[in-house]
């Protein structure tokens, strides 16, 4: 009886460990997070691809008014809580500043690669309909106009740059590749930025997306960009050529592709870009239409047909927002901090509202030492300084 016990208890677990193989058992594709061979399954993967795509290439362009800061105009005393901080204004310390944004526009072009590479080898080969088809397109040339972008921004601070175009190069490439001529770099630029032109619809397809006017201004942009420095030359770039025919033609090319942003698509500027009413300086009970581009509800009757492309930000406790409030309001307003404060200066750029000519340019006085400063015509710190010169001026 024993030996019956034995045996079929054996068996038992043979057969119990028989039923537990599994064939690849160890060789499963993850349960938890996507992989490349689970995540590219349709148009939604795509899209998802392009989202993170955004997100990844906003933090590069979000707080481009620090540029600013390193002109004449403006005073960037502090960088906040900025994703890529670009430095305030100090003749010291550019460097980790410049080192984020280099490496945070790379990031972004290896994912627009990825969206580009995926999509074009999965998914559009095998698109079961036109639609598919052209929803695939349409993300292909999003993922395309955002690489644009950010190789523009490139070689717009280092001129000759290394160019990627896969999502994932092999270590030696990556260890080795040297920066390639500009020219090459502008005509495979041209070449992302055609691409968009011809595949993105009239209008984006949400708020945040691209639309074919942002592909023909983002190109006019650039022509403007190559052709002001093919007309006045780039010495201090090796191997650049200063061309009068190409600066032309390029200057010819932006003119045509502006023309069809601004003829083309019903774009209206804010209230039809009519100013509105200035009212008196110093008073508040009449103000410009400009004031309402910064109010809650705009009350703006084209909606968001003015805007050619933007990024969109998320709330409070998203980690996705602007810092507008933060950054150009001081302490009377709750939580400012006045870290940018545009100069004097700036104002003399503007004409007069009454000629059209440029006015006297200010002067600085001190009012602690100078008792008369508010009061002195052409001072700086006199209110009657800015009158006429701008509708924003109250």
């Amino acid at each position: 009886m024993k030996s019956i016990y034995n045996i079929v208890f054996i068996s038992s677990l043979l057969l119990l460990g028989l039923s537990a193989c599994r064939k690849d058992l160890l060789n499963q594709n993850p349960t938890t997070t996507p992989s490349s061979e689970t995540f590219w399954v349709d148009e939604n993967d795509a899209l998802a691809a392009l989202m993170a795509n955004y997100s990844i290439f906003r933090p590069c362009f979000d707080r481009d008014y620090h540029f600013d800061g390193h002109g004449d105009y403006l005073k960037v005393y502090n960088t906040g809580a900025a994703p890529i901080s670009l430095t305030v204004n100090s003749p010291m310390n550019y460097g980790s500043g410049a080192s984020a944004m280099y490496r945070a526009l790379y990031g972004s072009i290896f994912s627009s690669n990825f969206v580009i590479e995926n999509t074009n080898a999965r998914l559009l080969p095998v698109a079961k309909t036109d639609a598919v088809k052209q929803t695939l397109e349409t993300i292909v040339a999003e993922a395309k106009l955002l690489r644009a972008i950010a190789y523009f921004r490139l070689i717009s601070l280092w001129g000759d740059v290394p160019y990627f175009y896969k999502s994932a190069p092999a270590p030696a490439e990556a260890d080795t590749v040297r920066r390639m001529p500009i020219a090459q770099l502008k005509d495979s630029i041209m070449a992302d930025l055609n691409y968009a032109v011809d595949k993105l619809p009239n209008k984006g397809a949400a708020i945040g997306r691209a639309g074919k006017p942002a592909a023909l201004a983002f190109r006019g942009k650039f022509q403007l960009y190559w052709g002001s420095w093919k007309k006045n030359g780039w010495p201090e770039l090796d191997g650049f050529v200063q061309s009068a025919a190409d600066a032309k033609s390029a200057y010819t090319a932006a003119a045509a592709d502006f023309k069809r942003v601004i003829n083309d698509f019903g774009i209206k500027m804010f209230r039809n870009g009519d100013p509105g009413s200035w009212g008196e300086l110093g008073k508040a009970d009449v103000l410009p239409n400009y004031y309402y581009m910064f109010i809650p509800s705009t009350g703006n009757l084209s909606q968001d047909e003015e805007m050619v492309m933007v990024l969109t930000h998320g709330g409070v406790g998203t980690k996705q927002s602007e810092e507008y409030q933060r950054v150009w309001t001081g302490p009377l307003v709750s939580l400012g901090q006045n870290q940018a404060i545009p100069r004097y200066e700036l104002a003399d750029r503007y004409q007069s509202t009454v000629t059209g000519d440029f006015l006297p340019k200010m002067v600085q006085l001190d009012p602690v030492k100078n008792p008369a400063a508010r009061t002195t015509a052409n001072s700086a710190v006199n209110p009657e300084s800015y009158r006429n010169r701008d509708y924003r001026m109250k």
